[in-house]
């Protein structure tokens, strides 16, 4: 017999089944389909069904942030593929290695950029821009002091020329007595270490003579002997350790304080003191061993202590005294035999009168710094460019950060800037100075940077300065315990 059975849906369906006695455990579970869903009647109408959104439009939207791989978009979806090998990956920093592509897609750095010079006398940074380390040297590490082993006896007023490889110091004022010396030595800043020169045929014991340096020996000439003013020289070859002599005949009147300089061919002394202001002057042809008064057409009046520079072309001889009056002018001699003086130099923007003061050619143009002119010493100085019109033109040299007013210091060109060193200031120049300052050309008078007195070398004044083209070296001169043969090496 079959029973109907209704079955409710829904909470109460458990209890209508057992009013009905029937075992909802026993009644087997059956699974009704999901309801249908009938389509919708258009009447007529298609109705698109909607399309998946796209992964891209463009590859920016595809970036994945990886260097590593190349990213892009093809109709809608993103690929990426990995760079090869090896690619670079850097990032902004290029201290940090060079960052590179492994065959698995990941960038990998590699060794930093090396920074420390194994010179503890440096501060070294490396800019991140470029990936170049820099090593700065340290105002306390950068001087280092000569060797006094093997060299030459202490003294001031001397010369010290530059070979190119060593340095030569010769002749000067020493203490006891004479009081002169006809001495010298070779110094070697690779290996720290003095050489003596040769004696046989040197010239006689002098101070405040003047040295060149031809570009394979070295002249010396004039000054202030045992007793009287030197009129002869002496030529010094430092590959042989020999000195030659130089002829008298036509020769200059002895002297001191003159102006010396070499000219590639040859050696041209103007003006000086010997017990009067000098105007006359001559050149000497090492080549024939002969003596050619200079012109006295043109030439300027009697003056002392100032200064001369070879341009590649002329002589420029500046400033000075005539034991009257000081001098803020100069003339140009083209060298010969006698030679010609030509064009004066302006007046317009040039320094203030003085003497005492130290001159280099930048090699294209003349510096003029401190000195002294009858009052305070000076701290001013000007620079001359000779081929910019027919009298050339000055331009200022900044006092801004200068180092104080001098004399009897020392200035070296080191390429693209001056340095000037020690001498002595005051009053009656009483204060020895162991400072001094570098100064760079530039726009409004250029910049000086100070160099700070250091332990490593003592105050002094009538000292020597040489540029090796890597450092300066100074060395000798009064301080004020006396005389020194100590001196030190600095790196601006």
């Amino acid at each position: 017999m079959r029973r109907s059975v209704m079955i409710v849906a829904g909470a109460t369906a458990p209890f209508v089944a057992l009013a009905l006695g029937l075992s909802v455990a026993g009644c087997p579970l059956v699974a009704f389909p999901d309801a249908v869903v009938e389509p919708v009647d258009d009447a007529g109408i298609d109705v698109a069904i909607d399309a998946p959104e796209p992964d891209c439009v463009e590859a920016i939207d595809c970036d994945d942030h990886n260097p590593c791989t190349t990213d892009s978009c093809t109709g809608g979806v993103c690929a990426s593929t990995l760079a090869p090998a090896g690619t670079g990956c850097a990032d902004a920093d290029l201290c940090n290695g060079a960052e590179a592509c492994n065959a698995l897609g990941q960038c990998v750095s590699g060794p930093p950029v090396i920074l420390d010079d194994g010179d503890p006398c440096t501060t070294d940074t490396c800019d991140a821009a470029t990936g170049m380390a820099t090593h700065t040297k340290q105002m306390a590490c950068a001087w280092s002091s000569t060797s006094t082993a093997g060299a030459p006896a202490p003294r001031q007023r001397h010369t010290a020329v530059w070979t190119g490889s060593k340095m030569i110091v010769w002749g000067g004022s020493v203490a006891g007595s004479p009081s002169v010396t006809a001495t010298g030595g070779l110094y070697d800043p690779t290996t720290d270490t003095w050489t003596p020169m040769s004696s046989i045929n040197a010239p006689p014991p002098r101070h405040s003579h003047r040295a060149v340096w031809t570009g394979s020996k070295m002249i010396v000439w004039g000054g202030f002997g045992a007793t009287t003013y030197e009129s002869t020289g002496g030529i010094y070859d430092p590959t042989t350790d020999t000195w030659a002599t130089m002829s008298t005949v036509g020769a200059p009147a002895g002297r001191n304080e003159h102006a010396m300089v070499w000219t590639d061919k040859l050696l041209v002394v103007s003006g000086g003191f010997n017990g009067a202001a000098l105007a006359s002057g001559a050149s000497y042809d090492p080549a024939t061993d002969t003596w050619a008064a200079l012109p006295s057409a043109g030439a300027a009046g009697p003056r002392l202590s100032h200064t001369a520079i070879w341009t590649g072309s002329r002589a420029i001889f500046w400033g000075g005294s005539d034991l009257g009056d000081w001098h803020k002018d100069g003339l140009e001699l083209t060298p010969g035999a006698p030679g010609v003086w030509t064009a004066s130099t302006d007046l317009v923007g040039a320094p203030g009168p003085r003497e005492g003061h130290t001159a280099l050619w930048t090699g294209s143009q003349m510096l003029i710094w401190g000195g002294w002119n009858g009052g305070p010493y000076l701290d001013d100085g000007g620079a001359f460019d000779p081929a910019a019109d027919a009298d050339g033109t000055w331009s200022s040299i900044t006092t801004t950060g200068a180092p104080s007013p001098r004399t009897e210091h020392t200035a070296v060109w080191t390429s693209s800037a001056m340095m000037v060193w020690g001498g002595c200031g005051g009053d009656a120049c009483v204060n020895v100075l162991g400072d001094g300052g570098v100064w760079t050309p530039g726009a409004s008078g250029g910049a000086w940077k100070p160099v700070a007195a250091v332990a490593a070398l003592t105050a002094r004044q009538r000292h020597t300065a040489v540029w090796t083209g890597a450092e300066v070296i100074l060395w000798g001169g009064k301080a004020k315990s006396g005389i020194t043969d100590t001196g030190a090496r600095f790196a601006p």
